[in-house]
Protein backbone atom coordinates (compact mmCIF):
# COMPACT_ATOMS: atom_id res chain seq x y z
CA UNK A 1 0.00 0.00 0.00
CA UNK A 2 2.73 2.43 0.60
CA UNK A 3 3.98 1.46 -2.37
CA UNK A 4 1.53 1.96 -4.54
CA UNK A 5 0.67 5.12 -2.41
CA UNK A 6 4.01 6.52 -2.77
CA UNK A 7 3.75 5.67 -7.07
CA UNK A 8 0.41 7.70 -6.58
CA UNK A 9 2.14 10.62 -5.18
CA UNK A 10 5.18 10.67 -7.85
CA UNK A 11 2.37 10.27 -10.87
CA UNK A 12 1.20 13.59 -9.40
CA UNK A 13 4.26 15.63 -8.38
CA UNK A 14 5.39 14.63 -12.27
CA UNK A 15 1.58 15.58 -13.52
CA UNK A 16 2.03 19.07 -10.72
CA UNK A 17 5.09 19.85 -12.60
CA UNK A 18 4.11 19.31 -16.05
CA UNK A 19 1.21 21.47 -15.93
CA UNK A 20 3.40 23.70 -14.04
CA UNK A 21 5.87 24.04 -17.03
CA UNK A 22 3.06 24.32 -19.24
CA UNK A 23 1.25 26.90 -17.02
CA UNK A 24 4.87 28.80 -17.33
CA UNK A 25 5.07 28.62 -21.16
CA UNK A 26 1.22 29.68 -21.86
CA UNK A 27 2.07 32.50 -19.45
CA UNK A 28 5.39 33.44 -20.98
CA UNK A 29 4.08 33.14 -24.47
CA UNK A 30 0.76 34.87 -23.11
CA UNK A 31 3.39 37.75 -21.73
CA UNK A 32 4.85 38.15 -24.88
CA UNK A 33 2.03 38.46 -26.67
CA UNK A 34 0.51 40.86 -25.00
CA UNK A 35 4.38 42.72 -24.65
CA UNK A 36 4.32 42.48 -28.53
CA UNK A 37 0.70 44.12 -28.71
CA UNK A 38 1.83 46.81 -26.18
CA UNK A 39 4.47 47.46 -28.31
CA UNK A 40 2.44 47.54 -31.77
CA UNK A 41 0.23 50.02 -29.97
CA UNK A 42 2.71 52.13 -28.44
CA UNK A 43 4.15 52.55 -31.73
CA UNK A 44 1.46 52.85 -33.43
CA UNK A 45 0.10 55.53 -31.12
CA UNK A 46 3.85 57.10 -31.29
CA UNK A 47 3.22 57.62 -34.90
CA UNK A 48 -0.39 59.06 -34.80
CA UNK A 49 1.55 61.31 -32.60
CA UNK A 50 3.96 62.08 -34.92
CA UNK A 51 1.64 62.29 -37.87
CA UNK A 52 -0.56 64.49 -35.80
CA UNK A 53 2.48 66.84 -34.99
CA UNK A 54 3.75 67.12 -37.90
CA UNK A 55 0.11 67.86 -39.71
CA UNK A 56 0.08 70.85 -37.02
CA UNK A 57 3.22 71.78 -37.74
CA UNK A 58 2.11 71.69 -41.46
CA UNK A 59 -0.63 73.85 -41.44
CA UNK A 60 0.94 76.38 -38.89
CA UNK A 61 3.85 76.44 -41.73
CA UNK A 62 1.58 76.43 -44.69
CA UNK A 63 -0.73 79.30 -42.85
CA UNK A 64 2.59 81.46 -41.68
CA UNK A 65 3.49 80.69 -46.11
CA UNK A 66 0.32 82.15 -46.58
CA UNK A 67 0.59 85.12 -44.80
CA UNK A 68 4.17 85.89 -45.59
CA UNK A 69 2.97 85.30 -49.21
CA UNK A 70 -0.08 87.58 -48.66
CA UNK A 71 2.66 90.53 -47.32
CA UNK A 72 4.80 89.90 -49.94
CA UNK A 73 2.12 89.86 -53.00
CA UNK A 74 0.74 92.93 -51.21
CA UNK A 75 3.85 94.54 -51.04
CA UNK A 76 4.93 93.83 -54.43
CA UNK A 77 1.33 94.53 -55.96
CA UNK A 78 2.29 98.37 -54.66
CA UNK A 79 5.93 98.36 -56.11
CA UNK A 80 4.09 96.71 -58.94
CA UNK A 81 1.25 99.49 -59.31
CA UNK A 82 3.68 102.39 -58.44
CA UNK A 83 6.51 101.07 -60.76
CA UNK A 84 3.53 100.43 -63.73
CA UNK A 85 2.18 103.99 -63.09
CA UNK A 86 5.52 105.55 -63.51
CA UNK A 87 5.84 103.61 -66.40
CA UNK A 88 3.20 104.79 -67.78
CA UNK A 89 3.07 108.19 -67.14
CA UNK A 90 6.86 108.35 -68.70
CA UNK A 91 5.82 106.38 -71.95
CA UNK A 92 3.06 109.00 -72.36
CA UNK A 93 5.17 111.39 -72.18
CA UNK A 94 7.86 110.32 -74.33
CA UNK A 95 4.65 109.34 -76.62
CA UNK A 96 3.73 112.79 -76.50
CA UNK A 97 6.81 113.98 -77.34
CA UNK A 98 7.66 111.86 -80.38
CA UNK A 99 4.55 113.18 -81.60
CA UNK A 100 4.53 116.25 -81.15
CA UNK A 101 7.94 116.38 -82.76
CA UNK A 102 6.68 113.70 -85.54
CA UNK A 103 3.36 116.13 -86.22
CA UNK A 104 5.57 119.05 -85.99
CA UNK A 105 8.24 117.52 -88.75
CA UNK A 106 5.55 116.31 -91.11
CA UNK A 107 3.68 120.34 -90.74
CA UNK A 108 7.00 121.60 -92.20
CA UNK A 109 7.40 118.87 -94.57
CA UNK A 110 3.69 119.62 -96.13
CA UNK A 111 4.81 123.50 -95.81
CA UNK A 112 7.71 122.68 -97.82
CA UNK A 113 5.55 120.00 -100.17
CA UNK A 114 2.84 122.89 -100.55
CA UNK A 115 5.80 125.40 -101.64
CA UNK A 116 7.30 123.27 -104.01
CA UNK A 117 4.05 122.49 -105.43
CA UNK A 118 3.14 126.66 -105.33
CA UNK A 119 6.38 126.94 -107.04
CA UNK A 120 5.55 123.93 -110.06
CA UNK A 121 2.24 125.78 -110.74
CA UNK A 122 3.76 129.38 -110.91
CA UNK A 123 6.12 127.85 -113.77
CA UNK A 124 3.54 126.32 -115.10
CA UNK A 125 0.94 128.91 -115.28
CA UNK A 126 4.02 131.79 -116.44
CA UNK A 127 5.16 128.99 -119.32
CA UNK A 128 1.38 128.79 -120.47
CA UNK A 129 0.87 132.82 -120.03
CA UNK A 130 4.22 133.31 -121.87
CA UNK A 131 3.79 131.18 -124.10
CA UNK A 132 0.40 132.57 -125.42
CA UNK A 133 0.81 135.92 -125.13
CA UNK A 134 0.36 137.89 -128.77
CA UNK A 135 3.23 140.38 -128.28
CA UNK A 136 6.97 140.44 -126.76
CA UNK A 137 5.14 143.15 -124.22
CA UNK A 138 2.46 140.72 -122.81
CA UNK A 139 5.23 138.18 -122.43
CA UNK A 140 7.84 140.20 -120.56
CA UNK A 141 4.53 141.41 -118.37
CA UNK A 142 3.82 138.10 -117.28
CA UNK A 143 7.55 137.17 -116.67
CA UNK A 144 7.25 140.30 -114.26
CA UNK A 145 4.10 139.42 -112.59
CA UNK A 146 5.49 135.39 -112.12
CA UNK A 147 8.53 136.19 -111.37
CA UNK A 148 8.17 139.13 -108.45
CA UNK A 149 7.40 136.58 -105.83
CA UNK A 150 10.75 134.98 -106.13
CA UNK A 151 12.66 138.22 -106.36
CA UNK A 152 10.60 141.61 -105.03
CA UNK A 153 12.95 144.17 -105.91
CA UNK A 154 13.03 143.36 -110.29
CA UNK A 155 13.87 144.73 -113.60
CA UNK A 156 13.61 144.15 -117.24
CA UNK A 157 15.76 145.29 -119.73
CA UNK A 158 15.17 145.28 -123.20
CA UNK A 159 17.61 145.52 -126.25
CA UNK A 160 18.04 149.19 -127.58
CA UNK A 161 20.84 151.08 -130.01
CA UNK A 162 22.39 152.12 -126.93
CA UNK A 163 22.44 148.93 -124.61
CA UNK A 164 20.11 146.82 -122.60
CA UNK A 165 17.43 149.82 -121.39
CA UNK A 166 15.60 149.79 -118.34
CA UNK A 167 11.94 148.72 -119.25
CA UNK A 168 9.94 147.57 -116.26
CA UNK A 169 10.63 147.03 -112.89
CA UNK A 170 8.74 146.03 -109.89
CA UNK A 171 9.72 146.87 -105.97
CA UNK A 172 11.19 149.69 -104.55
CA UNK A 173 14.43 149.63 -105.44
CA UNK A 174 15.72 151.41 -108.09
CA UNK A 175 18.13 150.51 -111.07
CA UNK A 176 20.16 151.80 -113.71
CA UNK A 177 18.49 152.96 -116.72
CA UNK A 178 20.68 151.34 -118.67
CA UNK A 179 22.98 147.89 -117.66
CA UNK A 180 25.75 145.71 -118.45
CA UNK A 181 27.06 142.54 -117.30
CA UNK A 182 30.31 144.84 -116.56
CA UNK A 183 28.56 147.66 -114.75
CA UNK A 184 25.61 145.97 -112.95
CA UNK A 185 26.25 145.61 -109.16
CA UNK A 186 28.24 142.53 -108.15
CA UNK A 187 25.68 141.57 -105.47
CA UNK A 188 22.69 141.55 -107.91
CA UNK A 189 21.28 139.15 -109.78
CA UNK A 190 21.82 139.60 -114.02
CA UNK A 191 21.06 137.45 -116.41
CA UNK A 192 21.01 137.85 -120.40
CA UNK A 193 17.80 136.68 -122.48
CA UNK A 194 19.76 135.00 -125.48
CA UNK A 195 17.55 133.90 -128.59
CA UNK A 196 19.63 131.98 -130.95
CA UNK A 197 22.40 133.18 -130.14
CA UNK A 198 21.54 137.14 -129.77
CA UNK A 199 20.87 138.87 -126.66
CA UNK A 200 17.25 140.30 -126.91
CA UNK A 201 16.35 141.42 -123.03
CA UNK A 202 17.99 141.11 -119.53
CA UNK A 203 16.83 140.09 -116.47
CA UNK A 204 18.80 142.01 -113.11
CA UNK A 205 17.08 141.62 -109.46
CA UNK A 206 18.72 142.81 -105.67
CA UNK A 207 18.62 140.88 -102.34
CA UNK A 208 16.40 138.79 -101.47
CA UNK A 209 15.83 136.74 -104.21
CA UNK A 210 15.41 133.04 -105.25
CA UNK A 211 18.40 132.62 -108.17
CA UNK A 212 16.91 128.98 -108.59
CA UNK A 213 13.34 130.42 -109.86
CA UNK A 214 15.12 133.05 -111.69
CA UNK A 215 17.29 130.85 -113.92
CA UNK A 216 13.62 128.52 -114.74
CA UNK A 217 11.67 131.18 -115.24
CA UNK A 218 14.56 133.25 -117.33
CA UNK A 219 14.90 130.38 -119.50
CA UNK A 220 11.31 130.18 -120.26
CA UNK A 221 11.42 133.37 -121.32
CA UNK A 222 13.72 133.27 -123.58
CA UNK A 223 11.59 129.81 -124.89
CA UNK A 224 8.52 131.95 -125.15
CA UNK A 225 10.14 135.03 -126.87
CA UNK A 226 11.58 132.40 -129.56
CA UNK A 227 8.47 131.04 -130.28
CA UNK A 228 6.61 134.13 -130.59
CA UNK A 229 9.41 135.21 -133.05
CA UNK A 230 8.91 131.67 -135.24
CA UNK A 231 4.73 132.80 -134.95
CA UNK A 232 5.19 136.15 -136.57
CA UNK A 233 7.42 134.64 -138.88
CA UNK A 234 4.59 132.17 -139.77
CA UNK A 235 2.24 134.59 -139.77
CA UNK A 236 3.95 137.12 -142.12
CA UNK A 237 2.10 137.32 -145.55
CA UNK A 238 4.30 135.38 -148.45
CA UNK A 239 5.91 138.22 -151.14
CA UNK A 240 3.84 139.09 -153.98
CA UNK A 241 4.74 136.85 -157.03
Amino acid sequence: MDLHADGQAKAVDSTDSALTTELTRILETTRQQLEEEFRKRLDAALREAESASAKVVEHEREHSSAQARLLVTSELRAQFDQTLQQTTTRLQAEFDERMGAATKQWEEERARLQEELNVWRTYADAQRQMSESDTQAEILGHFLDRAEPFAPNLAVYVVKPDGLALWKTRGRMAFPSVVSKDTIDPDAYFKTIVVRDRIVAAVCARQPLKPESLDFLSGALSRAIESFGIRLQNRAPAPAS
